[in-house]
């Protein structure tokens, strides 16, 4: 089941951006205890985006329920200008006794800066970006391209993390 989830996100990223909602999602089982699964958690928000404190929104051990909103900002050079663009996610981890859950969506770009000018505020992420004035078509979906590749790596690096043998408290 697990190759064949992966070979679907694989299929789905290569096949010309057929995830219109931008929106990952990863169920697995792992044998560790809910307790355990939500402190690996914890550790990877904190190892990953470095400020566990601003990015976690909603932080429930009971329910076994972290959300985190992340940002990512994407730059290219098009017809001499720099283009930033800054996209908002939501990341939203799920965990039970030998099992847990990540999903990845609520992806907004939510502005394109240029020459250090405001082009647009807020704005859906689309797939098969046609170009406009302001970026070519090729250069959009290079940019589109990326970041699926940083949700993807959250989602890969998550799965690696949560794996890894839990260490009990030795004597240090």
């Amino acid at each position: 089941m697990k190759k064949i989830t992966l070979l679907l996100l694989i299929i789905v990223s290569i096949n010309g951006y057929s995830q219109a909602n931008f929106k990952w999602e990863k169920i697995d089982s792992i044998s560790k205890k809910q307790s355990q699964i939500y402190s690996s958690t914890k550790m990877f928000i904190a190892e990953y985006w470095k400020s566990a404190q601003n990015v976690i929104q909603n932080d429930d051990k009971e329910s076994g329920i972290i959300l985190v909103k992340g940002i990512c900002i994407k730059a290219c050079t098009y017809m001499m200008y720099l283009h930033e663009f800054t996209f908002s996610y939501t990341v939203k981890f799920f965990m039970k006794d030998s099992k847990y859950k990540i999903e990845i969506d609520n992806v907004i770009n939510t502005s394109h800066i240029c020459d250090g000018h405001v082009v647009w505020k807020t704005v859906q992420p689309i797939d098969n970006y046609e170009g406009n004035m302001n970026l070519s078509k090729r250069r959009g979906n290079e940019i589109f391209t990326s970041l699926k590749t940083d949700l993807q790596g959250i989602v890969d690096n998550y799965e690696i993390y949560i794996k890894k043998p839990t260490v009990e408290n030795s004597n240090w």
